[in-house]
């Protein structure tokens, strides 16, 4: 049998809907005995299914996926195995012993009786894990200027200099420096989408997001809030209080965030 997983730098990528890359495994009796990547375009979902169609799977192991996604994949009998998270190796390893769903190769928040895939007989398990409220994150990222509660927040979501991760039970706070997206030419919005999912947040408070970005988060069940100006700490205040809006749709061009 033919098996996919899509990879990042050594791990399983983030979200589905926008990997580039994948390993593609033929596997004989519970042994892998080729293996080799391939690319994705990592753009339009359509072309997205078209390629992975393409390779001809019977499994796809990945992370964060789209239920419309799931779903299309279901129709042509490829099983999905989403939510998954951790190196490659370990990943493979855990699915040719058969402990794949495993809570410990699970991403942050997702739960492993929705990770289920009945060859599309009950597509609504592939479906994004439930955050109904902000009472059902634990965490948020707020994009800062600086690392600093008294810093302003960045209006630049893919570009900011800053993610500072908000434990919202403890209060504790942790800066992620963002250097990489900043002059990067290209991609600067999905790689920092990834990074939030990796992070293992549940919500993002910035200025502004771009359509890509945007597209990504919402793939991996991350709700996004925009606030116009002031420090991070007014921004976790408001976020707290409940006066900052869920945007369901991106504010911005790509290029500009």
């Amino acid at each position: 049998m033919k098996v996919v997983l899509t990879t990042w730098n050594g791990r399983i990528s983030p979200v589905f809907d926008v990997a580039r890359q994948v390993l593609v495994l033929d596997v004989k009796e519970g042994r892998v005995v080729a293996r080799h990547e391939e690319a994705l375009p990592g753009t339009d979902p359509q072309a997205q299914a078209d390629r992975l169609v393409v390779l001809a799977p019977q499994t796809l192991i990945c992370g964060a996926i789209s239920k419309a996604m799931a779903c299309l994949l279901a129709s042509v009998n490829i099983r999905v195995i989403p939510f998954t998270a951790g190196d490659v190796e370990i990943v493979l390893a855990a699915w040719l012993a058969g402990n794949l769903p495993d809570p410990a190769l699970s991403m942050p928040g997702c739960c492993g009786r929705r990770r289920r895939n009945q060859g599309g007989r009950r597509c609504r398990d592939n479906a994004l894990p439930s955050k109904e409220g902000r009472e059902g994150i634990m965490k948020i990222i707020v994009t800062g200027s600086g690392n600093k509660l008294t810093d302003a927040v960045d209006p630049r979501f893919g570009r900011a200099s800053q993610f500072l991760l908000v434990d919202m039970e403890t209060g504790n706070m942790t800066a992620h420096d963002n250097a990489q997206n900043l002059n990067a030419a290209q991609g600067a919005g999905i790689q920092a989408a990834e990074t939030v999912s990796r992070l293992g947040a549940g919500a993002v408070v910035t200025g502004n997001v771009g359509p890509k970005a945007f597209r990504v988060l919402s793939a991996a069940g991350i709700k996004v809030f925009l606030v116009k100006d002031g420090t991070i700490a007014d921004a976790i205040a408001r976020y707290k209080k409940g006066e900052l809006s869920e945007t369901k749709e991106s504010n911005v061009e790509g290029h500009w965030a």
